[in-house]
């Protein structure tokens, strides 16, 4: 959801409280009617719940805001769980807000993140992250976020004289409604499949920094039962000689990318990646490749099956520390963090 810019001006008669049970359709309401139609065409109560009730790793706890009787603001934080090493590390995204238009101006999203960011350090969460757009930045600045920086992104073009011309015209602009198709399986069923769950269990990363654990659990909800966005999934080998790569299609003007929202690499499983890793550019009408360098895509792997670097392409990284376990990595670093795509994509 956009975040709105706020002033000092303080609401009166303002009541914050969280959110009941049976609510969902109020909320929804409220977040289509502060974001406007056009920008609210891809939520409904099916996804709501989906991310926000269904969500492996807990319930959101979402907070809202009252003004004489109507709810006018809303902000939600997403449970999160990032492994660091042998540490496993509970942390929170703040994803979804809303101010009713009545009510702007008056610092009601200040109020709801400040309240929520307080009480889920109560709750003894490590960290708040999230990843800002241009106008909520400032914001988020102010209330004492760290602007941690960009993730690299790694790029293996696929038609470089197509990519040339998009990049030249400036096409990297909003998703169109048709991604190109991919030729691979959807998720759900390549998730059903015991040579693709023999490598999930078999997968067991040990990377320092902050990465998400693949667990059968969190990959099917994840790219299996997302309501809005379609994932397909294509495997090399099995147990710990296989990978499994998870996969969608996106155009953004007249580019059009395949992105590798996550590899998961059974111990043994390094030539099976490099395999996935040509295969996935044959997958789809596509310009080019986009991953991250996440435990299964190391930096050495992706230069050697032809992916190349791109600066501060990334999705800007902001984190606020909570209650940060001792001998956890400093999560306002840029050098704590190994996300794959699929853990910081906006859902």
């Amino acid at each position: 959801m956009t975040d709105r810019p706020t002033t000092d001006r303080p609401a009166v008669g303002l009541e914050i409280r969280r959110a009941r049970p049976g609510e969902d359709a109020a909320l929804l309401d409220l977040l289509t009617t502060s974001m406007g139609q056009d920008d609210a065409v891809a939520w409904s109560l099916d996804f709501w719940r989906w991310k926000h009730e269904a969500n492996p790793f807990g319930r959101s706890p979402v907070l809202v805001a009252e003004m004489d009787g109507r709810l006018v603001g809303l902000r939600a934080f997403m449970h999160w769980r990032w492994q660091a090493g042998t540490r496993s590390v509970a942390a929170v995204r703040a994803v979804d807000t809303a101010t009713h238009p009545d009510a702007r101006g008056q610092g009601v999203f200040r109020r709801l993140t400040l309240r929520l960011r307080d009480e889920m350090e109560r709750d003894g969460e490590g960290f708040v992250f999230n990843t800002p757009n241009a106008m909520s930045r400032p914001g988020y600045a102010k209330m004492g976020w760290s602007l941690v920086g960009r993730p690299t992104v790694w790029m293996r073009p696929v038609r470089p004289v197509r990519l040339a011309r998009a990049l030249a015209g400036d096409g990297l602009g909003g998703d169109e409604e048709a991604p190109p198709a991919v030729d691979a399986e959807p998720a759900v069923a390549a998730l059903g499949r015991p040579e693709v769950e023999s490598v999930v269990l078999a997968a067991a990363g040990t990377d320092a920094r902050y990465h998400t654990v693949p667990t059968l659990e969190y990959l099917r909800w994840r790219y299996a039962d997302v309501p809005s966005l379609s994932y397909a999934a294509v495997a090399s080998g099995e147990g710990e000689h296989g990978a499994v790569a998870f996969v969608r299609t996106r155009q953004r003007g007249p580019f059009r990318e395949l992105r590798v929202c996550d590899l998961v690499v059974g111990p043994r499983g390094a030539s099976a990646a490099r395999r996935l890793l040509r295969r996935v550019s044959r997958l789809g009408d596509v310009d080019a490749v986009v991953a991250m360098g996440a435990p299964g895509l190391t930096a050495a792997t992706l230069v050697r099956v032809g992916y190349l670097p791109v600066p501060r392409s990334g999705p800007l990284l902001a984190a606020y520390p909570l209650a940060v376990p001792p001998g956890s990595p400093d999560p306002s670093r840029l050098a704590s963090w190994a996300p794959s795509i699929g853990a910081l994509e906006l859902f």
